[in-house]
């Protein structure tokens, strides 16, 4: 490549990542997920404290994930059409309102209901910080860019259960929703700074004008990653849904909340760099060692009647936590065009709620008759079959990238998201 040619790439890949807006989103998403995991965490907990039926407390989650996946057939059309910024303040108003609803009754009933307008909101949520974020990352820093945001909902992932599991082995689940909704509210203060980012990142206004509704939805190149990370978050559910039961199965009560400390730490870690791998040297030499050490983790924690254990399972969970999720949705955005970005996240997301959906109940179940510690181990088999069907399914992927290898590194990285399937 010319000297000249060279040069002028460098200087595209050197745009500015950390602009106002990408701080603004990644504020608004931890401290949200960071409310909304409270939630999540906080409300199996507390129906097992009055109920005892671990079937009925991974209920209260999959509720929520079916309205959200409900939802999201509708809600990827939407934020083609709505003006985002202000559809992301409204929803935040009508998540915070349900926060409010909970004051009202804290019966069962009840709160599986509010579950299912929660579950409306976070569909709605999710789908707008995912798409502004990608829609403000620079195309040469995707990786980069995709790694650190989703940094932002992990650590809010993490937090979220830390808090909630921590604050109800000391406080009532009333006023853990009063922090809840305080934290919800910080969100909605950022909202009313982020910019609506639509018009001006599509490519191809045209494209989308006379589309079927279907292709709003669904994009058969992000399949595979979209199954990927359903399986993903089918493992998820149960750190999610039941470390704190866990914690008084092997008797070390709330100190199992370390799990997401040991996790969030190896998570920041590996992220610091995973992005920047992506961009060099694309998603395989990641998510191959990251399913594998899910793996190792979750069998890790089944088997752990130590503190010691827990952590380093969730050091190695973290590891994967870290690697799975971000480096999938990098991929997927790099197999679509610019003006398909929200159907491939509203895709992704759809996935991971499914995941979330069916690995709550599922778990849930079968806790209830091999306990929570074997049920850890036995969700090791969702990052197995990660690790099996990414290898199968992507190697037409790689083997199309590897066209590139011997092309000069600034060129390879600017040529690798144009490859499909």
């Amino acid at each position: 490549m010319p000297r000249k040619a060279v040069s002028s790439t460098m200087r595209k890949l050197k745009v500015k990542l950390w602009t106002n807006q990408y701080v603004i989103i990644i504020s608004l998403t931890l401290v949200m997920f960071a409310s909304f995991y409270m939630l999540t965490a906080g409300f199996p907990l507390f129906i097992a404290t009055i109920n005892g039926n671990p079937a009925i407390a991974g209920t209260m989650t999959t509720t929520l994930m079916l309205a959200s996946l409900i939802t999201r057939f509708f809600a990827s059309v939407l934020i083609q059409k709505v003006n985002m910024k202000w559809l992301l303040v409204i929803s935040l108003l009508y998540f915070m309102g349900t926060i409010g609803l909970t004051f009202v009754s804290q019966s069962i009933g009840f709160l599986i209901f509010i579950r299912a307008l929660q579950g409306i909101g976070f569909s709605m949520l999710t789908i707008l910080v995912v798409t502004i974020s990608s829609n403000i990352v620079p195309k040469s820093r995707l990786g980069e860019g995709i790694v650190y945001f989703a940094m932002s909902m992990s650590v809010g992932t993490t937090l979220g259960p830390l808090i909630a599991i921590s604050y109800l082995a000391h406080y009532s689940f009333r006023s853990m929703m009063i922090l809840s909704l305080g934290l919800m509210s910080f969100s909605f203060v950022c909202s009313l700074f982020t910019k609506n980012t639509a018009t001006k990142e599509t490519e191809n206004p045209k494209a989308t004008t006379h589309k079927p509704f279907y292709k709003y939805m669904f994009d058969k190149r992000v399949l595979l990653p979209s199954i990927l990370v359903a399986l993903n978050y089918m493992a998820i559910a149960g750190t999610v849904n039941f470390m704190g039961a866990f914690g008084k199965e092997i008797n070390v009560g709330g100190r199992i909340s370390q799990f997401f400390i040991a996790q969030g730490i190896a998570m920041i870690i590996v992220r610091a760099f995973s992005g920047k791998i992506f961009d060099r040297f694309g998603h395989r030499i990641l998510i191959i060692p990251g399913a594998i050490s899910g793996a190792a983790g979750l069998i890790l924690l089944g088997f752990s009647t130590r503190m010691w254990m827990v952590l380093v399972s969730g050091v190695l969970f973290g590891i994967a936590y870290a690697i799975i999720q971000p480096i999938i949705q990098a991929w997927a955005l790099t197999l679509v065009p610019a003006e398909t970005k929200a159907t491939a996240n509203s895709m992704l997301l759809i996935f991971i709620d499914s995941g979330l959906a069916i690995g709550s109940v599922a778990l849930g179940f079968l806790a209830k008759n091999v306990g929570y510690g074997m049920t850890f181990s036995f969700s090791a088999g969702f990052m197995i079959i990660i690790l099996l069907l990414y290898l199968i399914g992507s190697k037409k992927t790689v083997t199309s990238g590897a066209k590139t290898e011997k092309l000069p590194r600034a060129k390879f990285k600017l040529t690798y998201g144009r490859n499909k399937p």
